[in-house]
């Protein structure tokens, strides 16, 4: 008899934009018992400027903190940097039980989660845990609307850190509103001075299949987010490419004719949907699903337990770039005209949750 496969790890990616205050929040969590057993992957050990009396033992690659965090220094592929992590906690040589990533200020969170959920090294091993995204109260809002690589980090996190909200120039209303703008289905938190508890970090993702739906809804924030009807789609335009949009539908949707627009949309603009969540009804399922992906990655739906309440209208929260109005008003009329076979279409992402 084998043994069972072990746990994959969680990793959580901090991203922020070029003096977003990333290095300084890093820093903070360096120094915190909290963030034991842990195994940071950081760009460069000069920039993060480790005290010496915090350093209980360092070789070429590996900096081992007396708050117990492990700090691995990137070089080269991220993917030769965790299986290298792996492969040693494997052996005994390390202890650790998640991983943080420090991704460079212009990093693109996608290709790095793209990483992890399609390599067949990492995909056992790790688990996404959560994108942190920082944000200076500042400067932020500027940065937002002018840098790409800004709007992508925010698009992407499950949580964005609100930095440098005690300085004169601060506008924290201002950063909220173009935060809530790309991803209103985010919380925001300030980390005042850089500090945050670092089990903020964790449990971002929900991947957990054992998922209450009352944690699923807050997770979606349904509350937070706006639900446009298909005439109000004019009010949605934003001088930004990215925009953040949510869906209330009615009726229960069949499996196959969900997988068939995915499917649909996937082929036709896959690379600009950045992000999806949402929770679905499906006909002949009395629980809801949980489903969440990026571009053209999907995370394996979750089957909850129960609704929490008496709701049970499906939702979808969709991070688009670069769609026109008319194309977002064809996107919500598509799933409910389009035309399923039962019979004859494949199984997919959640028909195959259903079919006996």
């Amino acid at each position: 008899m084998t043994d069972p496969s072990p746990t994959p790890l969680p990793v959580t990616l901090l991203t922020g934009f070029l003096g977003s205050g990333k290095t300084t929040v890093l820093n903070g969590l360096l120094r915190h018992p909290g963030l034991s057993r842990t195994a940071v992957i950081i760009n460069e050990f000069g920039e993060i400027g480790l005290d010496h009396e915090l350093v209980v033992s360092t070789t070429e690659t590996l900096v081992l903190l007396q708050s117990g965090c492990m700090c691995c220094a990137l070089r080269g592929d991220l993917l030769d940097t965790l299986v290298e992590l792996a492969e040693r906690r494997e052996a005994g040589e390390l202890d650790f039980d998640r991983v943080m990533i420090e991704t460079t200020g212009l990093a693109d969170p996608a290709p790095i989660l793209h990483t992890l959920l399609t390599s067949m090294d990492l995909s056992e091993r790790f688990v996404t845990d959560g994108v942190v995204a920082t944000v200076d109260a500042a400067t932020g809002p500027d940065t937002l609307r002018r840098h790409e690589e800004a709007r992508r980090q925010v698009a992407l996190a499950d949580l964005v850190l609100l930095t440098k909200t005690d300085l004169p120039e601060a506008d924290e209303p201002a950063a909220r509103r173009e935060i809530a703008a790309l991803n209103p289905a985010a919380p925001v938190e300030v980390a005042l001075h850089g500090r945050i508890d670092p089990r903020r970090l964790t449990g971002l993702g929900h991947f957990d299949p054992t998922m209450k739906s009352a944690e699923a809804r807050g997770w979606l924030r349904q509350e937070a987010v706006p639900v446009p009807k298909l005439a109000d789609l004019d009010a949605l335009r934003h001088l930004d490419a990215i925009r953040s949009v949510s869906w209330v539908i009615d009726e229960p949707i069949s499996a196959n004719a969900f997988d068939l627009w995915m499917e649909m949309l996937m082929a036709q603009r896959g690379a600009d949907l950045l992000r999806f969540k949402g929770l679905i009804h499906l006909q002949g399922v009395p629980h809801p699903f949980v489903v969440h992906g990026v571009q053209h990655i999907f995370h394996p739906p979750v089957l909850l337990t129960d609704w929490q309440g008496e709701d049970r209208r499906s939702k979808l929260v969709l991070i688009l770039r670069d769609f026109t109005d008319p194309e977002l008003r064809d996107l919500f009329s598509a799933l409910n005209s389009v035309a399923v076979s039962e019979h004859v279409l494949p199984v997919g992402y959640l028909s195959a949750e259903v079919t006996p």
